[in-house]
């Protein structure tokens, strides 16, 4: 199957990515979906506009899609881009890193159903304690670009996700309930290098912006090492 992988430059995305290729599924086109705002619910919102330098870094095409509304505009969005896509790169089914999100999952489905399109996805259910630690094995570096949970403090953002910090996860999981993976929003990661990647990816400057209780990174500047 020909795919269009939902990339958001995170580590799920990434990581489906990665699955997808060992499950003999070829990736024709990576697709970004930028949202308005950091209150969408569909699609992440930080650091989002540097996907190409993933893209670069990997040697896969990247198809960006801004939307200027949120709610159902954004699946609306998505089917009326996935149809493009469809026809450009000629693919079979899209593939998201979406793990335990009904509302992600039933809305990539929804979209890509309109167009003739199947829908792959690698990471639905699994164990999230699990998946972290698969993760962390891959070889994956990821920067943690946004939180939104409670002992995840303003400290958090730009730190490398490393086992430290997944021990941490695991006992805020037990304290306050935070998944682990970041499914439920409480953190979201910027890929600096994987596998799949031909160059490591340096960010060259950021700022950290911090609105109380939650807070993200804006990237002034990436670069090939």
């Amino acid at each position: 199957m020909r795919l269009a992988v939902l990339f958001s430059g995170g580590k799920d995305s990434c990581y489906t990515i990665m699955k997808a290729e060992e499950q003999g599924y070829k990736v024709n086109v990576l697709l970004t979906m930028i949202p308005k705002s950091f209150d969408s619910r569909l699609f992440h919102y930080p650091c989002v506009e540097f996907t190409r330098f993933q893209a670069e870094a990997m040697k896969l095409p990247l198809s960006i899609c801004n939307i200027d509304s949120d709610g159902d505009y954004e699946v609306e969005k998505l089917t009326e881009h996935l149809s493009k896509v469809k026809r450009v790169f000629k693919i079979d089914g899209i593939a998201s890193g979406a793990l335990a999100s009904k509302y992600q999952k039933s809305r990539f489905e929804d979209a890509a159903e309109r167009v003739g399109l199947k829908c792959f996805t690698p990471l639905w259910g699994r164990d999230p304690t699990h998946l972290l630690d698969e993760q962390l094995n891959s070889g994956m570096e990821a920067m943690i670009v946004a939180v939104a949970a409670l002992g995840l403090g303003q400290d958090w953002l730009g730190r490398i996700l490393d086992r430290e910090i997944a021990k941490t996860l695991l006992k805020l999981q037990g304290n306050c309930g935070v998944n682990p993976a970041g499914e439920g929003g409480e953190y979201e990661t910027f890929v600096l290098n994987a596998p799949i990647f031909w160059r490591r990816l340096k960010i060259t400057g950021y700022r950290k912006l911090w609105f109380g209780d939650s807070g993200y990174i804006e990237i002034d500047g990436v670069e090939f090492e």
